[in-house]
């Protein structure tokens, strides 16, 4: 085998050596994204930092108990792997077009809207739109959700996004992720495109009716021809915590980023939960 100085910038590293330092092997090669995160929670979940990521490990040396659990039930609204789209209205046009996850999307021109759910929709749940912006020069495209069908066109929706050639790139893919406050009447909208996450609004006021989003739905309009794929509704659920006691690391897998889960200070390893209002501060690390 042969060796080189791990801490030799000038030293050749290609595949036919191994790292050494201090007469130890070492591992020469890391994750390719890779990043640190700290979050701090008392007697209310709080969720994790936003970072993209696949898997991610947390560290409780706080010397308290800590829970830990998802946020949302996915549920796919549409991937569009069909050529069937009765379950779109609008007096738009929707067909079978490029993919951007799967085996197909679909190309929407004109407004375009389909269910959301049936169920009572959770402080905190969240809406992703996936399409890709129109390759001409000027264009218009706006998503929105809204409490009921009836009210496109002629209300206020509970959150939107407006999207044109000068806010965006043409021809590039983007997701809108909305995330709803039912309670508060308001929401937050992130853009994710080429250059990561961007805030676009904050606690921005919307129409959320009286029935709890039970009949809501999303809408797609585009004064141009655009591709969509896919559609999730990631319905917030409080499912049972994992408990993560003082000196614990423990390894998560993420379907997208870190913020997919939440933690709440439980109490002290005595046992005695008095203590859960006290602010505890976590760190942990992420990977793809």
């Amino acid at each position: 085998m042969n060796t080189i100085n791990y801490n030799d910038v000038g030293a050749n590293t290609d595949g036919s050596y191994a790292g050494v330092d201090n007469n130890r092997l070492v591992v020469t090669s890391r994750p390719q994204d890779f990043g640190t995160f700290a979050v701090t929670t008392a007697e209310n979940y709080t969720t994790i930092p936003y970072a993209k990521a696949r898997t991610f490990r947390i560290n409780n040396y706080t010397g308290k108990i800590v829970g830990i659990r998802r946020r949302h039930k996915k549920i796919v609204i549409d991937r569009f792997e069909d050529t069937s789209f009765s379950n779109w209205s609008g007096s738009g046009t929707i067909e079978s077009g490029q993919n951007l996850e799967g085996s197909r999307g679909a190309e929407i021109n004109g407004l375009k809207y389909t269910a959301l759910t049936a169920e009572q929709m959770n402080d905190g749940s969240e809406v992703e739109v996936t399409f890709v912006t129109p390759g001409n020069s000027e264009y218009s495209i706006k998503i929105n959700v809204w409490d009921d069908e009836s009210r496109i066109e002629t209300g206020s929706p509970a959150a939107s996004l407006s999207a044109n050639e000068s806010n965006t790139q043409k021809n590039t893919e983007y997701r809108v992720i909305f995330r709803l406050h039912k309670t508060d009447g308001n929401s937050d909208t992130f853009l994710e495109g080429p250059s990561g996450r961007e805030t676009i609004s904050s606690a921005l006021n919307g129409e959320f009716g009286t029935n709890n989003m039970q009949d809501s739905v999303v809408s797609i309009e585009s004064s141009t021809a655009i591709t969509v794929d896919p559609i999730i509704y990631q319905q917030k659920v409080n499912y049972s915590h994992e408990l993560l006691f003082s000196t614990s690391s423990v390894t998560f897998p993420c379907y997208d980023n870190i913020s997919e889960y939440e933690v709440i200070n439980l109490g002290s390893d005595a046992m005695n939960y008095s203590d859960t209002a006290d602010n505890i501060s976590l760190s942990g690390f992420y990977a793809v």
